[in-house]
């Protein structure tokens, strides 16, 4: 058996280290679509979704975070594709809406949500007590503000980019995007983003 590698912590993030809490959300429409992308097929296996969650979640740990919080987002067509993956997770992964933008509403109510978390702890200290990372499984241009609001509060976002194209919504307030891949091999730089 194969050893999954972690995925190498982007230089850009070194300002923020050490993390103490890291909330990694996946949009696993992107992760099935996007990551089937060069090889013709409309989406992946379980076993290259589950591969790539299993090295991002090695990666998230790597981090030396005290904490790590796991969300899946999926629309119901996705969570029907990748029925394996959904009965194979732990309770309470997985955010499953109808729809289209489903992902896209569940993970961006979970980034609104830890910005009023971070806000008002914020508030409440007179200032940051711990560090926070995000890891985003995503390219779509709805998590833009999202991600934005959370990198003016100090909360970095470590897009991983699963498709060929990300929304340059969501790579502009992005601390770093690393593209990845089905494979073992190690994520390559992305793509430039598109304007959608």
């Amino acid at each position: 058996m194969t050893t999954l590698e972690t995925i190498p912590f982007p230089a850009e993030l070194d300002p923020w280290r050490p993390v103490q809490r890291v909330l990694v959300l996946a949009d696993m429409d992107a992760v099935s679509h996007g990551l089937a992308e060069t090889s013709g097929a409309s989406r992946v296996s379980d076993v290259e979704a589950g591969t790539l969650l299993r090295q991002v979640q090695r990666t998230a740990w790597a981090t030396g975070a005290a904490y790590c919080h796991f969300r899946l987002a999926a629309s119901s067509e996705t969570a029907k594709h990748h029925l394996g993956l959904v009965t194979a997770s732990a309770n309470n992964q997985w955010s499953i809406r109808k729809g289209v933008d489903g992902a896209d509403q569940a993970i961006t109510e979970e980034l609104d949500g830890l910005a009023a978390k971070v806000h008002a702890e914020q508030a409440r200290k007179h200032g940051k007590t711990r560090t926070d990372l995000v890891i985003l499984i995503g390219q779509d241009h709805a998590y833009g503000p999202s991600v934005r609001q959370l990198r003016l509060l100090g909360v970095p976002t470590w897009v991983l980019q699963p498709g060929q194209y990300i929304s340059h919504h969501l790579y502009r307030p992005a601390a770093c995007v690393t593209r990845v891949r089905p494979t073992l091999a190690p994520p390559a730089a992305p793509e430039a983003p598109t304007g959608s």
